[in-house]
């Protein structure tokens, strides 16, 4: 062969043959040659002859492909994607997606009181949640439920109109945070008193750091002192409201002293200028923040609703009234989505809600799954008949394992198992929700789809199944935006607007 000259590939290259079964997603170095059993020096040649001939394309972090599977165009033979999905899921229930765009995120929120007291990544709009409660006429007298509740957009934004909140959400900072958010009865003054005792707060300093390995990276020394010595002012007040008011406060600054991030997820960064004095500037600015809504909101106390109610208990075996629900909105955790544990570790453990690292893998063991649950739980796991018998659940699982085969290494071999306990785990939050609601009344939820190991995952259809499964009935299926794939940023996902109705007359038979 001439210098300079590429290698064609061979129909016999295994490294070829390797990467197109690996499918849309790819497979890395050291994927292929742990499938083709050839030596590194072999594996590197083949990549360096395939890539010459542009037989195969790399991209996300050192993942190789088919140049054919590029950009999502063409993600090979026997694959199901949103197409498909959506052809079937209409044929099957008459309702086919719509456009329309809308903004459902957190982001908006950091400019509206009350919302504004928390940052959560995960959380979603509240001026969507205001117009869906209009949209079905929540008002005075009115019940609206949240089972995956968060931050408490849902609950908040229902007291705002005048009506009942309730929230449950098993993640502990999560119902803290949707507690204080609740706290309206609080005077001004009350609270700026307090604020002023926490940052004058002198003593010797009994606290000590918490259990986390991390916390000297993850905070500089000087700023570790600060924060002990702010939550120990924080303690020293009374227990109610206003304590409640001051640990949100609390919360609410701990990354923005670190020296981390998240976006969406927990991750480093550097912040320069963090001192000794950062925590408590951060504090006293987010306490003005929330000293001045609670003036705001007292100038409208005579259209609140009543106290929000929010429980630390999943959704699934939550004691709600049968029929006693107007309305229920929530965004559920998304398939192989957030580990909402790892997520919020920092403030779980800084609360004291979470005392080890034993602690922080039972409350992800109690959550919906992901794929960070710990490896027993997906391997012991059967799911109910609904789930197990689901054609779509099962094909999804069968192309997951498949898949994670052709690889030959993944980051967990169990990954069809976790997704089918994740589906399983949803199921009972639907029931609970489903015997809840009046007759007639909506469950409208946000939700999104994913690509698992080079399977797409229609994460907002199957949970509409299993809502139809549970007697709701499907009346709308929105498409709220687009998003690209952590796998491969060629294929587009998206997050929807699913609206299930609780029939008026008798349920379907099951």
């Amino acid at each position: 062969m001439a210098a300079g000259r590429a290698r064609a590939p061979t129909t016999t290259s295994r490294v070829a043959d390797v990467i197109g079964r690996s499918g849309l997603t790819g497979i890395t170095f050291k994927q292929l040659a742990s499938s083709t059993r050839l030596p590194a020096g072999e594996v590197t040649r083949q990549l360096a002859d395939l890539a010459a001939a542009h037989a195969i394309t790399r991209h996300g972090r050192g993942l190789w492909a088919l140049s054919e599977y590029a950009g999502g165009r063409s993600p090979g033979p026997g694959f199901r994607g949103p197409d498909w999905y959506d052809l079937e899921f209409a044929r099957e229930f008459g309702v086919s997606p719509v456009g329309a765009p809308r903004e459902i995120q957190f982001g908006p929120n950091d400019r509206r009181p009350v919302h504004r007291w928390w940052p959560y990544v995960q959380g979603f709009s509240a001026e969507f949640v205001e117009e869906t409660c209009r949209q079905y006429g929540v008002g005075r007298g009115s019940t609206v439920l949240d089972p995956f509740c968060g931050s408490g957009t849902v609950p908040t934004t229902a007291r705002l109109l005048g009506a009942r909140g309730i929230g449950a959400d098993l993640m502990p900072i999560a119902a803290l945070v949707a507690r204080a958010k609740g706290e309206w009865d609080v005077t001004p003054a009350a609270f700026r008193a307090a604020t002023r005792r926490v940052l004058r707060s002198t003593g010797r300093l009994r606290l000590s750091p918490p259990f986390l390995r991390e916390t000297s990276r993850q905070f500089a020394a000087p700023v570790v002192r600060s924060l002990l010595r702010l939550k120990q002012g924080v303690r020293a007040e009374p227990e109610g409201p206003v304590q409640r008011l001051l640990e949100l406060a609390f919360a609410g600054i701990l990354i923005d002293s670190s020296h981390l991030k998240r976006a969406p997820c927990l991750g480093y960064t550097t912040k320069p200028n963090l001192t000794a004095d950062t925590p408590f500037q951060l504090f006293e600015a987010r306490a003005a923040i929330i000293e001045a809504d609670l003036l705001l909101l007292g100038k409208h106390r005579a259209s609140w609703g009543p106290p929000v109610e929010i429980h630390g208990e999943s959704s699934a075996t939550l004691p709600l009234r049968a029929r006693s629900v107007d309305l229920a909105v929530t965004s559920p955790p998304y398939v192989n989505g957030m580990d909402y544990v790892m997520n919020y570790k920092i403030d779980l453990a800084w609360l004291d809600l979470v005392r080890s690292y034993a602690d922080l893998a039972r409350l992800r063991g109690a959550m919906v799954a992901c794929d960070n649950i710990p490896r027993g739980l997906a391997e012991g796991h059967r799911p109910g008949p609904e789930v197990a018998g689901d054609p779509w659940v099962t094909w999804v699982a069968a192309s997951i394992e498949r898949n994670v085969h052709a690889k030959g290494t993944y980051r967990r071999a169990d990954m069809a198992r976790v997704v089918t306990k994740y589906f399983d785990d949803l199921l009972p939050v639907i029931r609970n929700v489903h015997r809840a609601l009046r007759p007639g009344a909506r469950f409208v939820v946000v939700n999104g789809d994913s690509l698992i190991a080079g399977t797409y995952v229609p994460g907002d259809l199957i949970f509409a199944r299993l809502g139809v499964q549970t007697g709701f009935e499907v009346e709308r299926f929105e498409i709220a935006r687009h998003r690209r794939s952590g796998q491969h940023r060629g294929f587009q996902l998206r997050e929807s607007v699913l609206t299930l109705r609780k029939p008026t007359g008798r349920p379907r038979p099951r």
